[in-house]
């Protein structure tokens, strides 16, 4: 099982229950990732924006909690499989080197926890925002980060190459989920 929390405010956390034999172990809580949202979120709910997929696919983010902030921002966290994600960081990874971000924030210091006393990196996560920004993108610049993305993007077990084509139809579908 998985908790979603909410630490400083504007801070996601995911925990995850540790499964150890004896019973104090079976009680205790790992972070499994950090996240500054940019938000006041002050609600969450399991749920979705989106009907399910009708043809039958499976989906691409599963398990999705909703939040909604003071603001009136909602926003989605979801779990996706560990070859999506690894995709997906090493992409925004790529990104963050490669677009301007407004006040010219490294990426990983926005998303980055912070307070008082402690300062932590982003974790566990992927920024959604971050990763849609591929599509505004010139084309020249999309297949320079395309290179050495590697991705089951048929279905057939086979990992290859991604193209550009690939990552926007991804990113597209990703971004119909919200």
């Amino acid at each position: 099982k998985q908790w979603y929390q909410r630490r400083v405010a504007i801070t996601a956390g995911v925990c995850t229950k540790e499964g150890g034999m004896e019973e104090e172990d079976r009680r205790l809580l790992k972070l499994a990732g950090q996240f500054h949202l940019g938000e006041n979120a002050n609600v969450f709910r399991e749920g979705s924006l989106v009907l399910k997929n009708p043809s039958g696919a499976p989906p691409l983010v599963h398990k999705t909690i909703l939040y909604g902030s003071s603001t009136g921002a909602i926003g989605l966290i979801g779990c996706i499989e560990k070859p999506l994600f690894d995709l997906l960081l090493t992409l925004q990874e790529a990104l963050a080197r490669t677009v301007t971000s407004i006040g010219c924030i490294p990426h990983n210091v926005w998303r980055g926890f912070h307070n008082d006393r402690q300062k932590e990196p982003a974790k566990g996560f992927i920024d959604g925002d971050l990763i849609e920004r591929f599509l505004d993108l010139p084309r020249s610049e999309m297949t320079k980060i395309c290179v050495d993305l590697f991705y089951d993007f048929d279905g057939t077990g086979m990992k290859r190459e991604g193209t550009v084509d690939d990552l926007v139809k991804l990113i597209e579908d990703l971004a119909r989920i919200h």
